[in-house]
């Protein structure tokens, strides 16, 4: 059962509610509560955690108007607007091209009201002026058409050519108004993660979802009364693993969640918009100029990292090794009695790596005593239990970090449920990791 639930050794005796209702246990980990914040509910995604827990996390700090919060994982920048809400800085980083741009959204100014009205005209009239899906490749026509009705669809190509037509053309809220219209407007389900395209749910007329969309982000402009949140944010669209733009011993917090290892394929699950936008033409494109930037986190990112697995081993905590070691000849074993035949040995080094990278880095950026906070998860690969957390946990130990503690916050996967699982006796979750430079 849910429990009202303040993050492990804080002491605020009232925490963040939403709608006058306690935030369970269950939800601090979840972006479940996102449609209720203003701003936050422009553009959801299921990955992420709740505005409450960075509210969270951010109130046990104490933090000055002016601090600066890293988020390296920034996605759809839950952490960065919370962050501007409360008077704080934001520096953000994600070299997904739908997540960065989506994220630099959220950050509107006082002429952001002004532009939304404008925005709309265009989209109006790019919807009464379709556009004919030829002019897609063959690999995206297939796949859009699936997702949409032919009339619907080319509605909306006319609505993206007149935005790429005018001065908006590089704007990033014209990119988040229509992406999210182009979602209301598709009549497949996402079916757990991915967009299925045999599966059906209620799908809005083009028109009917641009008027809802316009009209949600003008309520919420209108209650931030003119407020600046521009000038409180950085998101720059690259890999956290190196954060070159960062002064060192600049940041006040870092509040983030990670890829799980073996849990999403963010390329994957932004393929709708990928294609729709243009940004990428076909599926090798996708892999190319969405995932090769990413955390190596699914099979399906392995390509061009097979040959680095020495380097990659090389590079993580020494103590980590015995037992990354075991898990990845296990899973080499397993793989081969498998029909599937899936190369999950070789995620473990490159992630594990990866994040070792972007640890190292935050440590750089943060001030000394400043707190990290990080919501990740353990993983089970065919079977073999990799606890995540814990071996994450080692690795800031290594770094630098102080007072390191890992804790469970929801119970997650129970079809993965094992006798025995070395680390982790209470299974699956998802787990707050916390600690100090």
């Amino acid at each position: 059962m849910d429990t009202q639930l303040l993050l492990p050794g804080f002491t605020d005796q009232h925490p963040l509610r939403r709608g006058g209702t306690p935030v369970s246990s269950a939800r601090l980990p979840t972006n479940t509560t996102t449609k209720f914040h203003r701003v936050h509910r422009w553009f959801n995604f299921i990955a992420g955690f709740s505005p409450e827990f960075v509210h969270q996390c951010c109130d046990a700090a104490g933090l000055e108007p002016g601090s600066i919060l890293l988020d390296p994982f920034a996605g759809c920048g839950t952490s960065l607007v919370v962050a501007a809400e409360r008077g704080l800085c934001g520096i953000g980083y994600d070299p997904h091209p739908i997540f960065s741009r989506i994220c630099r959204a959220k950050f509107p100014t006082r002429d952001t009201a002004a532009h939304v009205r404008e925005i709309h005209t265009i989209l109006s009239e790019g919807l009464r002026h379709p556009v004919s899906v030829d002019i897609l490749s063959a690999p995206q026509r297939a796949f859009l058409t699936k997702l949409f009705q032919i009339e619907v669809l080319e509605s909306l190509l006319g609505a993206r050519q007149c935005i790429q037509s005018s001065v908006y053309s590089e704007n990033d809220i014209s990119f988040l108004m229509l992406s999210l219209v182009a979602d209301k407007c598709c009549h497949s389900q996402t079916d757990g993660i991915y967009k299925a395209p045999t599966s059906k749910k209620g799908a809005m007329k083009p028109e009917v979802a641009c008027s809802e969309t316009v009209g949600m982000i003008e309520n919420d402009l209108a209650s931030l009364n003119g407020s600046d949140y521009q000038h409180l944010a950085q998101v720059f669209a690259q890999s956290s693993q190196t954060m070159d733009q960062c002064e060192s011993g600049s940041a006040s917090i870092l509040v983030t969640s990670p890829p799980y290892l073996n849990n999403f394929d963010f390329a994957e699950m932004t393929r709708m918009l990928l294609y729709f936008w243009g940004i990428a033409s076909s599926w090798g494109d996708i892999t190319e100029k969405v995932r090769r930037p990413l955390i190596v986190n699914t099979t399906t990112a392995l390509n061009g990292h097979k040959a680095k697995q020495g380097r990659y081993r090389a590079n993580v905590s020494t103590r980590l090794l015995p037992a990354l070691n075991e898990i990845v000849a296990t899973l080499a074993k397993r793989k081969l009695e498998k029909n599937g035949k899936k190369d999950y040995d070789l995620l473990v080094y490159p992630y594990f790596s990866q994040m070792t990278d972007v640890l190292r880095e935050s440590f750089r950026v943060l001030r000394r005593g400043a707190p990290i906070h990080i919501v990740v998860a353990d993983a089970a690969l065919y079977g073999v239990h990799v606890s995540t957390p814990q071996f994450l946990q080692t690795s800031m130990e290594d770094i630098g970090f102080r007072q390191v503690e890992c804790e469970i916050l929801r119970a997650r996967g129970h079809r993965w449920t094992l006798a025995k699982r070395e680390g982790s006796a209470i299974g699956l979750g998802e787990y707050h990791l916390h600690g100090v430079k």
